[in-house]
């Protein structure tokens, strides 16, 4: 018998019976997923599957219509207050004409952390934070290279610069689960290389990394476990098998064939 000890220690995410809607268009429908702790999940389907929509249920700026997440044996909240869940956006949602400098940008991360120290710090200005706040903003910087880039105003940087500065301030959070949106789209060799070199390190260090992502090579090759979806979950476990060809096809047509059935169900009840 699995203990609630023994479960939150090897599972990062729990998930039951989750369904997430767009007004009232059915994004996700009836989730079932487990995710172990420590190691790097690759998370692949077509576009549109639901991958951004999980993400962003996990990290509490989507609010499901049914179902319940645990993240590490808690409800997820509790591990959204205690800042253990960090999130890294696909960089198309970030402002990056908005005048930051990139240390401004990658302390942004901190904000929770500095509220969370209560008293009068939390009413400083960011630039005004302790020197913890910034040894960690400076350390995820260095971490993905950018810390010769501190006061570079982030609307000059290039594609590659972006998603390094987005996965530093992720970093900076120090969280125990990492959330990274797309984190290698239209980022050159050499930073696709330092990116996984540093999603690496994060899991050598116990946490867990998951990771939405379209490259299919780089998920057989990286990544620890593998999880397909497309609407709901298609298929998971090791990335090898679960990253066959014939179960990519499975899933590029698991929403059609969902979405017949249920048509197909709806017919036979108004012809009872």
């Amino acid at each position: 018998m699995v203990t609630e000890a023994l479960k939150q220690k090897l599972l990062a995410v729990e998930i039951e019976g989750l369904s997430v809607a767009y007004d009232s268009s059915l994004v996700l429908d009836d989730v079932d997923l487990m995710l172990p702790a420590g190691q790097l999940v690759a998370m692949v389907g077509p576009n549109g599957a639901g991958k951004s929509t999980l993400l962003r249920t996990l990290v509490g700026s989507l609010k499901p219509t049914r179902g319940s997440v645990r993240i590490h044996g808690e409800a997820a909240e509790v591990q959204r207050r205690a800042g253990q869940i960090a999130y890294m956006p696909q960089h198309e949602l970030v402002d990056w004409d908005f005048p930051l400098s990139v240390e401004e940008l990658v302390l942004s991360g901190r904000y929770g952390r500095i509220r969370m120290e209560g008293g009068w710090r939390r009413f400083l200005l960011p630039s005004m934070a302790s020197k913890s706040h910034q040894r960690a903003v400076r350390e995820a910087l260095a971490a993905v290279d950018m810390d010769q880039q501190l006061d570079q105003p982030i609307e000059t940087l290039s594609g590659g610069q972006r998603k390094r500065v987005l996965l530093a301030r992720a970093l900076a959070q120090q969280a125990r689960l990492l959330l990274l949106d797309e984190p290698l789209v239209g980022v050159d060799r050499r930073s696709e290389e330092l990116i996984m070199a540093v999603l690496r390190d994060q899991r050598s260090q116990g946490r867990t990394v998951v990771m939405v992502t379209h490259d299919i090579a780089s998920a057989r090759r990286d990544a620890d476990f593998a999880v397909l979806i497309n609407r709901g979950v298609v298929g998971t476990g090791d990335p090898a098998s679960t990253l066959s060809e014939e179960m990519i096809t499975r899933t590029a047509t698991a929403a059609w064939l969902s979405n017949q059935r249920k048509r197909s169900e709806h017919d036979a009840l108004e012809m009872a």
